[in-house]
């Protein structure tokens, strides 16, 4: 189908293209509505358009302060830049910052395109928050992740009699992860959050010897600055000081590399050299004194004054280097712990144990920053940098494990703030862990579909459904005419988003299918629910006609039935409701046997399915003639705790000579009882 005939884009209303974030959304169409009267059925077209322009106007202004964006983080919220960790305050366009390429899974530095701060008052967020994970975000704040899939590998067959033969054990030998994303109100158990990526603006070829990145390395952790003899003032006399074994070692022989064999003594110059930089060695008790002349100190301070390491040094280390700058000082001055899989640094000055993390996130390791307070062993406050292998991270499986990790709704009054980058990522860090991170049209009553925030874009109306659902606004209240035309050009936008280009499912929805409200009003919803919407649009006319009313079908299965693992179980219906198009079948498998266009949905009520495990349900059509099944694509629903309720849109047109019936599989390794399955549904004849 083309676009809808009166099709009003945001380029016709002088609006650039939405900074919203990318989404695909599938399941279908939720009908809203403005919620006080707007009487717009009895004005000239004109009105519509300022109508929408001043409903953006007022979603983009200080009142909202969405500006076409749904998706945002709190002010405590910092993101890296070659600078380091900046505030929103501190940031500006053309700052570069640490993004990921979700295609390659690799880190870029790339340039903020644009800074979103959006007015400080009070907002529902989600809070994920734990030890190794802090985040305060919007419901619709995106999240690049990587989804875990595993496959069996066998196909079923069916015995002589039509019952499925069994399989035997299926041992899981296909099993890997796809890129996605998500948000975080949609984050399912399998969603991983990456936490570092190596960087792929890395230099290939060394501007440095390996031996001077080396002694950057001692420096900056066991190094000393000698003061001036009698001002006191810093200078650039530096003295190593190490034990004698493995690591004096290591030390003499870079010093060696870099500066030749040691000297005897310096030159009495002073402040004045002679531009020879020199080291001698020598002995003080238990210790070995490498010191360093003014000429050979200024080449490493110059790359790590105050001993504190500069960022634009460690972004031109190859690798290897920064694998070799993180290894030595971690010999020096870090804590390789008991386990193999996390490694600590700490330091009493922040500043550098800011730079080692940053060399950190370079070579692509998961880190945090967290602060010590004082002990009996050490009086001040100590920066501890924490290194893991694991390079991401599971809210949803973190808080099922019920531990101190939690995930809950909050409210916020603070500003929410977010940026715009080409790969539509950022690195964040919050309470000092580290993550990567990252309307659409109305109707008027003249027939119009005004373009909102457009195609492949996260919806702002329906928590829970903004990535999955497009969403549609009729320009009426809850006492406005509802007027065919607008009727009509709701059916062309859904059969256009129905077309392969978006493929989205035929499904029509109410806003009070997502959240408690009286959104999209009696009069629309009971539109909603008759099918209205999902007939077939008028197409080259303006003719109206009647609307043919639908068949209301309201069936179930009662009695409990015990899904094994791994089986297919067919839903047999023993309760028949209402059946006003007689095309049910008690005590059978059959959901519909009569021509028709089908639209409805599958309750089911789940006891003993693991928490976060999938169930899935699949529509079969059965052709007498053949005696074949043509299946439907899979749904799935995951488990909850406790009982579960998971609810499977179904949606089909059925021809002459099939029935319908529906099959729910247990994909877990237990069985699982289905309690209760009720289905309800429109029917149109065909």
């Amino acid at each position: 189908m083309p676009k809808p005939e009166r099709f009003v884009s945001r380029s016709d209303l002088g609006w650039g293209p939405s900074n919203a974030s990318y989404a695909n959304p599938k399941l279908g169409l939720v009908i809203h509505y403005d919620g006080s009267n707007q009487n717009l059925a009895a004005k000239d077209h004109s009105a519509c358009i300022n109508y929408w322009k001043n409903t953006r106007s007022f979603h983009t202004g200080p009142a909202r302060g969405w500006a076409d964006i749904g998706y945002c983080v709190d002010e405590e919220t910092e993101i890296l830049t070659t600078d380091g960790w900046k505030t929103f305050r501190e940031i500006a366009p053309g700052d570069l910052a640490l993004t990921l390429n979700h295609s390659t899974g690799l880190a870029e530095w790339q340039p903020i395109l644009d800074v979103y701060v959006f007015p400080a008052q009070p907002r529902t967020m989600i809070r994920m928050e734990g030890r190794t994970h802090s985040s305060l975000t919007t419901p619709q704040h995106r999240w690049p992740v990587e989804r875990f899939y595993r496959r069996t590998g066998k196909k079923r067959t069916r015995n002589p009699d039509g019952t499925w033969a069994a399989t035997g054990p299926s041992p899981r030998n296909v099993q890997g992860r796809e890129r996605t994303w998500a948000t975080t109100e949609t984050l399912t158990y399998w969603d991983r959050i990456p936490l570092a990526a190596p960087c792929a603006d890395l230099p290939t070829e060394p501007k440095w010897s390996d031996a001077l990145v080396e002694l950057v390395a001692w420096l900056w952790t066991e190094g000393h600055i000698k003061p001036q003899s009698r001002s006191r003032l810093p200078s650039t006399g530096v003295a190593l000081y190490q034990k004698e074994g493995p690591n004096a070692a290591r030390i003499r022989a870079a010093l060696r590399s870099l500066f030749g064999p040691p000297v005897d003594s310096f030159p009495r110059t002073g402040r004045r050299t002679d531009g020879q930089p020199r080291w001698r060695e020598c002995s003080n008790r238990h210790l070995v004194e490498f010191h360093l002349s003014t000429d050979a100190g200024r080449m490493l301070l110059e790359h790590a004054p105050d001993r504190v390491v500069r960022f634009d040094f460690l972004r031109s280390l190859t690798r290897a280097q920064l694998d070799l700058f993180i290894e030595i000082s971690l010999l020096a001055d870090g804590n390789n712990g008991k386990t193999v899989t996390w490694k600590n640094l700490a330091q009493k000055d922040r500043r550098r144990a800011e730079a080692f993390q940053f060399a950190a996130i370079l070579a692509g390791k998961a880190t945090s920053l967290r602060r010590l307070g004082p002990t009996s062993t050490t009086k001040t406050d100590m920066w501890l940098v924490h290194l893991r292998t694991k390079t991401a991270f599971v809210p949803k499986a973190a808080a099922a494990r019920k531990g101190s990790f939690t995930i809950a709704e909050e409210r916020y009054t603070g500003h929410v703030w977010c940026v715009r980058t080409p790969n539509a990522t950022w690195l964040a860090r919050r309470a000092g862990t580290v993550y990567f991170t990252g309307n659409s049209f109305g109707a008027c009553p003249h027939g119009y579909v005004f373009e909102g925030r457009g195609l492949y874009k996260t919806q702002a109306a329906q928590p829970g459904g903004n990535t999955t659902y497009y969403s549609v606004t009729l320009m009426c209240g809850p006492s406005d005419t509802i007027t065919d035309a607008q009727i009509n050009a709701v059916r062309q936008l859904r059969e256009w988003l129905m077309e392969p280009a978006t493929s989205i499912a035929g499904t029509v929805k109410g806003h009070r299918d997502f959240i408690s409200t009286s959104c999209p009003g009696d009069t629309l919803y009971r539109m909603v629910r008759d099918g209205v919407f999902s007939k077939p649009a008028r197409w080259g006319t303006t003719d109206t006609e009647e609307d043919e009313v639908p068949h209301y079908l309201n069936i179930a299965q009662t009695k409990e039935v015990v899904v094994p693992p791994k089986q297919y179980v067919s839903l047999r219906w023993d309760t028949v409701w209402t059946d006003t198009a007689k095309t049910a079948h008690k005590d059978g498998l059959a959901v519909i046997s009569k021509p028709c266009d089908l639209n409805g949905a599958l309750w089911l009520d789940i006891e003993g399915l693991a928490e976060g495990e999938d169930v899935q349900v699949r529509m079969a059509d059965w052709e007498r003639a053949t005696k074949k099944y043509s299946l439907h694509p899979i749904a799935e629903g995951i488990g909850t705790e406790g009982r579960s309720f998971p609810v499977f849109p179904v949606v089909n047109r059925l021809g002459s000579g099939r029935t319908m019936d529906l099959r729910v599989y247990n994909v877990g390794e237990q069985p699982f009882t289905i309690r209760r399955a009720t289905f309800k549904g429109h029917v149109w004849l065909r």
